[in-house]
């Protein structure tokens, strides 16, 4: 039986009330311990929930039906608010971590109640990590035989990855936190509580880059990778009467929606009713083999060497 597949919705929504449960949870514990690293523990969530927000309604924007001002439909719409997303995550929380952390480094302040820290610490561990499964299953889903880390780098489902990330980085945070504060209640050392608010900031400021540098290729036109060009090549020159694909371009309109500008060359003596028939075969048949082809566009040309010879 195959296994249910991931929604982009899914995916947002989980992160987003996962987020929530973390800045209530860990707003409430840094105010009763004192500790900067539940204080960051509460930005990291404050982040996540606001970053989560956004990308919900990227998503819901990027879903709207195609109009005669937007006529491939508003799907890159999702790497706008994406962007927004990556800059909240590295100024509006990962800069404020790391603050804190330093304030709390070089003029340690007592921290109260461990125990309390340590529970919230391990309940947003595996809320965290569920929400980075969900994630992680949607990624797996879309990236046909490619490897992990490809699929990572090259898929264009940029709202799961924004989540993906986020729910990473809340899962790397929550162990941080843990052994920062393990290590502050074997030693009683003050600054270990800031040394490890100051590595959850890098953290989320690393991460943000990531996503922001991964977003800036998206917005600027990234195409397809090398195998699904492959495979959209292949499949092209799969169907009768196709000689071979002179040129293939793409681009993403929006989230694993990919426009195809293919120019094919064809056998000789075909009638014009024959050649309509097969562009609208070479159409059916590629967007059935690659489900992410939104949009294709077929040219019937001729290579560059017959027609030096006419």
């Amino acid at each position: 039986m195959a296994k249910k597949k991931v929604s982009d919705t899914r995916v947002v929504l989980t992160s987003t009330v996962v987020s929530v449960f973390d800045v209530s949870l860990n707003a409430f514990v840094a105010i009763v311990t004192g500790s900067t690293v539940m204080l960051s523990q509460a930005l990291q969530g404050l982040s996540d929930m606001m970053t989560g927000i956004v990308l919900f309604v990227g998503v819901k924007k990027s879903k709207r039906r195609p109009d005669t001002q937007f006529q491939f439909g508003y799907g890159r719409e999702v790497f706008f608010w994406a962007l927004i997303a990556g800059i909240i995550m590295f100024g509006g929380t990962g800069l404020a971590s790391v603050y804190f952390g330093y304030q709390q480094f070089i003029r340690p302040e007592p921290v109260d109640n461990i125990w309390l820290a340590f529970i919230v610490l391990f309940f947003s561990f595996c809320t965290n990590a569920y929400s980075f499964s969900l994630s992680f299953r949607r990624l797996r889903q879309s990236g046909g035989t490619a490897g992990w880390l490809r699929r990572l780098r090259h898929s264009s489902l940029i709202e799961t990855k924004a989540t993906f990330f986020l729910d990473s980085i809340g899962t790397t945070a929550t162990g941080i936190g843990i052994i920062a504060l393990l290590l502050f209640a074997l030693t009683g050392d003050s600054r270990l509580d800031g040394a490890g608010g100051i590595a959850i900031g890098m953290t989320m400021m690393c991460a943000a880059m990531l996503l922001i540098l991964d977003i800036r290729g998206l917005i600027v036109g990234r195409g397809a990778g090398q195998t699904t060009s492959r495979r959209i090549i292949d499949v092209a020159e799969s169907v009768t009467n196709v000689r071979s694909v002179l040129d293939l371009r793409t681009m993403y309109l929006g989230s694993d929606k990919l426009l195809v500008i293919l120019e094919v060359h064809l056998k000789d003596g075909l009638d014009t009713d024959t050649i309509e028939e097969l562009i609208d075969t070479i159409k059916r048949t590629v967007t059935i083999a690659v489900p992410s082809v939104y949009s294709i566009q077929v040219e019937v040309e001729t290579p560059d060497d017959e027609l030096s010879d006419l």
